[in-house]
Parts: C-alpha cells; sequence; structure tokens
C-alpha cells in the first residue's frame, strides 16, 4: 500500500481552515480514507499523482470535468497563448462571440448563448428566465441539478432554504409520461418550466423525451435539459444531438473546458433575448482562459473524433466488466449501469454483507492497486486500448477477491477505512 503520510497531514491541516471539501464528490467520506490518498498534485493524461509522489490511474477525471486527459497538448496551447494577452478585462472579449458561434452551430436548440463559470450557474439562470417569460412560478425536475435553492429544498440536506420553497418544486419520475402529465394537471397554468436530465444512468424509453416535449407543448411550459454531464460528452452538439429532442434551453459545463471552470445556457432566441431584462450577471463569466479552452475542446472533438474513439474504449470497458460479472457469479451483487462514455457500479446486499461494504471494498483494493475510483467511471480520450487493459485485469483480481469474500461473509472484516457514504447525487 502507498505511502499517503503528507497527503494524511494534508487533511489533518484541512480540518482546521476548510469548512468542508470543494464539492461533495470529492470529499474523503466518498473514498478510502487512509487508502485513497486526501490530495493530488497534478496530472497528465489519464493519470494523477498525489502528494506524496504515487501515481493512479483516474477513472473519474475531474468529476467530469476533463474529457480529453489532463494537460492535453492543444487545449493547454490554447490556455497558454490566450494567458500571454490576458484573463480577465474591463469589456467583453471576442472570444465569447466566437465560442458562442461555436455552440450555436453544434447544438440543435442553441440560437443564443450565455455563460457563467459552472452549472449552477446555468441551471439557475435556466429556472429564473423560465419564470420570467411564462410569469409562472412552479418548477417539475427530474435528475440532478446543483445547489440552488428551488431543487436542494427537495432533498434531504434542505438546511438553510425558507421551508415555503417546496410549494414551489416538484420531481417527477423519469421514463413515466404518466407522472409528469398528473403533475401538469395538478399545477396548471401555475408551472413555469419542466428541467430534467434527458439521460443520466438508464436510456430513455422509446418516444418518453419525444412525450416530454409534446407534453411541455399542451401545457405551455418551458422545456429545460440539464446537459451539464451529458454535453460534449455524447455528441458534440449535446444529447439532444442523440435523441433527437429540441427542448427550449439547454445548460451545459462540466465537459466544457476540460478542467477549465466554464458553462453556459443556450436556447431559443424568442427565450434568450429576454435574459438582460432580469438579473444574471458574473464578472467572470468572460473570463478568457476557460472560453479559449471551450473553443480548443470542440476543435479537439473535431480533429480527433474524440467521441468517437471515447465510446469505443467505453464499450470495450463495458463489455469486459459483464464479462468478468459473469464469469465470477457476481450479477446478484454488482451490476454496471450506464454508458460508454460515463459508467457507474451498482452494489447490492449480498447474503449477510451490506451494499455498502461492498462498494467500500471495491474503491478500497483499487485504490490499493493503484486505480483511483469512487465507483464510476469517465471515459476519456486519454484512456487508451492500454488503461482499459489495466482496468480489467486489476478487476479481474479485485473482483475474484469480492467473490471469495462474499461467499463466506468475510467481507466487511477486510475493510481497512470507514465505510464509504452515498454520493451526493443520490439526495
Amino acid at each position: 500500500m502507498n505511502d499517503l503520510k503528507r497527503s494524511l497531514r494534508s487533511y489533518e491541516r484541512s480540518q482546521k481552515v476548510l469548512a468542508g471539501p470543494s464539492t461533495f464528490s470529492k470529499g474523503p467520506d466518498q473514498f478510502a480514507h487512509g487508502i485513497t490518498p486526501y490530495a493530488l498534485d497534478r496530472g497528465e493524461g489519464a493519470y494523477v499523482w498525489d502528494v506524496d509522489g504515487n501515481c493512479y490511474l483516474d477513472t473519474m477525471m475531474a468529476l467530469g470535468a476533463v474529457t480529453f486527459g489532463y494537460k492535453h497538448p492543444y487545449i493547454q496551447n490554447a490556455i497558454q497563448n490566450q494567458l500571454e494577452k490576458g484573463i480577465t478585462f474591463s469589456l467583453a472579449h471576442d472570444l465569447e462571440v466566437e465560442v458562442a458561434e461555436m455552440m450555436c452551430e453544434r447544438i440543435p436548440c442553441a440560437e443564443m448563448v450565455r455563460f457563467g463559470k459552472n452549472g449552477n450557474d446555468a441551471t439557475s439562470a435556466a429556472i429564473r428566465l423560465a419564470r420570467y417569460v411564462t410569469g409562472k412560478d412552479h418548477v417539475l425536475f427530474c435528475g440532478y441539478h446543483g445547489w440552488q435553492d428551488w431543487y436542494i429544498c427537495q432533498t434531504s440536506m434542505s438546511g438553510g432554504i425558507p421551508e415555503i420553497l417546496k410549494n414551489y418544486s416538484h420531481r417527477f419520475v423519469y421514463n413515466d409520461l404518466e407522472d409528469l402529465e398528473r403533475q401538469l394537471i395538478v399545477f396548471k397554468g401555475q408551472t413555469a418550466c419542466i428541467i430534467m436530465e434527458a439521460v443520466s444512468r438508464i436510456a430513455p424509453k422509446d418516444g418518453y423525451l419525444q412525450g416530454v416535449r409534446a407534453l411541455a407543448d399542451k401545457y405551455n411550459v418551458v422545456l429545460i435539459f440539464d446537459e451539464v454531464v451529458t454535453g460534449f460528452r455524447f455528441h458534440r452538439g449535446g444529447y439532444q444531438s442523440v435523441c433527437g429532442v429540441m427542448p427550449d434551453l439547454a445548460c451545459f459545463s462540466k465537459a466544457m473546458g476540460n478542467g477549465m471552470p466554464i458553462a453556459a445556457l443556450v436556447g431559443r432566441s424568442e427565450l434568450m433575448s429576454k435574459c438582460p431584462e432580469i438579473f444574471i450577471s458574473l464578472t467572470f463569466a468572460g473570463e478568457t482562459l476557460s472560453l479559449a479552452a471551450a473553443k480548443a475542446v470542440m476543435e479537439v472533438i473535431d480533429k480527433e473524433n474524440a467521441l468517437e474513439v471515447i465510446e469505443k474504449h467505453g464499450k470495450t470497458l463495458l463489455s469486459g466488466i459483464n464479462s468478468l460479472l459473469t464469469s465470477f457469479h457476481l450479477h446478484d451483487a454488482v451490476a454496471v449501469e450506464g454508458f460508454p462514455c460515463r459508467s457507474v457500479m451498482i452494489f447490492r446486499d449480498y447474503k449477510n454483507t451490506d451494499a455498502g461494504d461492498t462498494r467500500t471494498y471495491w474503491i478500497q483494493e483499487l485504490a490499493k492497486r493503484e486505480i483511483l475510483t469512487a465507483g464510476y467511471h469517465i471515459i476519456s480520450l486519454s484512456h487508451t486500448a492500454r488503461e482499459i487493459d489495466l482496468l480489467l485485469e486489476i478487476y479481474n483480481d479485485v473482483f475474484r477477491g469480492m467473490k471469495e469474500s462474499l461467499e463466506d461473509d468475510t467481507l466487511p472484516g477486510k475493510l481497512q477505512c470507514p465505510s464509504v457514504k452515498a454520493p451526493a447525487r443520490e439526495l
């Protein structure tokens, strides 16, 4: 097991001065604390190095923000060239126009663009705009949409949010058109928008997203696709280009800048042209290093057929994992869900072993073998056939130990760290 002395010291220092992790998904309770490093120092390609100098193959890629690999040379060069010219200016920069034009050319619903720094900016702006243009207050949502009040008020972490806000936000069930229409009927004439992740772990049923579009039109509400996760990962034009359903507004971030902080609200000009009439204002929305990165990302997608390559290697990984699960007769305890570009390991209670312990064992044993994971895969362009083969070779070893430990009820006793908490997205 790797020496983590400096990493553990960094953690101890953090407890005195940091009021929690920058995002829940990076918290120590999401990993095998004491075995997974607390702090990283640098990254290159599909690999990262912790503060003790240990190297890991990264399967998370900055929570999905890095699509092409750390320090991708083309994107790095674009950032460095812009750094020589300046970062943030007193007036708009031409990169804002250029990147917006590129997005409008690629994304079906995009006729106009408004930039931000993270997904929360884009989804917050989308909700405010939808409420403004419709003159209605209620929001119907499905999926994960960030930490803003209108969404978090309906989760288990609603502290600090006025109770009354729950009256205006309503969760609907994915792949269930009847459930959505029931709520549209209940709040008829009061609903501003439907906001949803068009796809997450499972694919939409045939006709489902088309049905959502039809219901939005029938009840005269704004349809928003939250493409913070799916954008620039499934297709150059977002998941809406895959499913063939055009929302009124869409939110992008994550993979948009290959690690640089940037987001965008895009949509029909009829709606987007109203943005200046409401208060959406960010000093750093036009920051040029991130815009340069976003431009380079879109160019790499085209020049290197990046998304096709990612899908190819992701399919190999998914196929390999399922073959291993079959080989070890583990399907009752473990499954993998999702898509080639983004998949999630699902752990189930098995005999006397809790699913949480099995998940912890998975994260722990991979960390000991220098694989950085939180139980999911974000495949990047830098995950070549070599990295996929390496993952499957190590997974074979870990699955073998997992099977033996589950069958003889010894798995909980093999945990060398506190049990990993459920990911925040399951709020």
